[in-house]
């Protein structure tokens, strides 16, 4: 007989693990709690599982310290355990899975995270799918030795730094973007759509220091340039720019980013969710290219943010030209499947 998989399962908080309160929904279920409530004492063949209460957070009140606690955590216990299953609020649910792909370098194990969108006591609860769907796909997740961080959730799995939740309410929230889906879960069975061409390089590590001190801007009509100084006077290392469309921008503010590009990392990605930037399509994009910027190409904005953040956290001794020029080619390097390079800036 094939010997169980072991699965180490971390609660975190969120809808999945939240009950009723006179002041709204909020965690207060422990794993072994939700498990019962939702599975009823029913697993899937083949499985070990361990329960442990790490954190109770909505997780929009996650911080990156708590992103370093779930990876410090896998690590502890990386030997012990074939997979691990993180069950996380579906706010923030995208951050962390970047955030864990990018932390955990040399990861050679499954690490899956889902969540839910409704209580265990509500009538149309999707806490029992998600949590099976997920236990079925660690399962077999391990025995096909995919490796690496994903999403699973209504019914889909999804490579961890392609996810995107695209909902606020349906029970179907995430999409994979740019990003063939992982595979589907039917029941006792996982149908393979895509195998990540992730690598593994040397024992497992962890690259967990991350720098929160950088600004997102959405752009919109009539945005001021001077916008950029109020930027700079908060003292951030680095800028995101959510651009229109594949990547244009009011001239104005091209003009005032070619000012300080050379001493800032200024990264643009895009306000539509799928297709990304592309600068060479368009005169304005060109422009902007040529000011200087560093394009996402086709990441997603969640993966996009988190990854500055850890570029930004291995380069804390940088600054200037010398940041910048470190901080692209970091940025359009592919880790984890992440980004597909659109062109050769380096």
């Amino acid at each position: 007989m094939n010997e169980p998989v072991r699965i180490l399962v971390v609660g975190v908080g969120g809808t999945i693990a939240s009950v009723k309160t006179s002041r709204g929904i909020a965690p207060g279920m422990s794993v072994e709690e939700i498990f019962r409530k939702a599975l009823r004492g029913k697993l899937p063949g083949n499985l070990k599982v361990d329960f442990l209460d790490l954190m109770r957070v909505d997780s929009s009140l996650m911080y990156p310290e708590d992103w370093v606690r779930i990876a410090s955590t896998i690590f502890e216990n990386y030997w012990s355990y074939d997979v691990f299953l993180i069950l996380h609020g579906t706010d923030t649910m995208s951050y962390t899975a970047a955030a864990l792909a990018f932390s955990l370098r040399g990861l050679d194990k499954p690490v899956v995270l889902t969540g839910s969108m409704k209580i265990s006591d509500d009538i149309d609860s999707d806490v029992p799918r998600n949590l099976w769907d997920s236990l079925i796909f660690s399962r077999e997740a391990f025995k096909l030795n995919l490796s690496g961080v994903y999403v699973v959730f209504h019914g889909k799995a999804i490579l961890g730094v392609r996810a995107s939740k695209v909902s606020s309410i349906d029970l179907d929230a995430f999409a994979s973007v740019n990003y063939p889906y992982i595979a589907y879960i039917q029941g006792e069975n996982v149908i393979v759509n895509h195998i990540p061409s992730r690598r593994v390089e040397g024992s497992l590590k962890l690259e967990t220091s991350f720098d929160d001190s950088i600004v997102v801007v959405k752009a919109f009509p009539g945005i001021k340039a001077s916008i950029v100084e109020s930027i700079l006077s908060a003292g951030v290392r680095g800028i995101i720019i959510e651009s229109f469309g594949l990547g244009g921008l009011p001239e104005w503010l091209i003009v005032k980013l070619s000012e300080i590009s050379d001493r800032l990392p200024v990264v643009i990605t895009s306000q539509p969710i799928y297709g990304g930037v592309d600068l060479r399509k368009y005169e304005v994009g060109l422009k902007l290219l040529e000011s200087g910027v560093i394009p996402a190409c086709d990441m997603s904005k969640e993966a996009t943010i988190v990854k500055l953040m850890w570029v930004l956290g291995k380069l804390r001794e940088l600054s200037g030209k010398e940041l910048v020029s470190s901080v692209r080619k970091e940025i359009l390097k592919n880790y984890e499947d992440e980004i597909t390079p659109c062109y050769d800036l380096t």
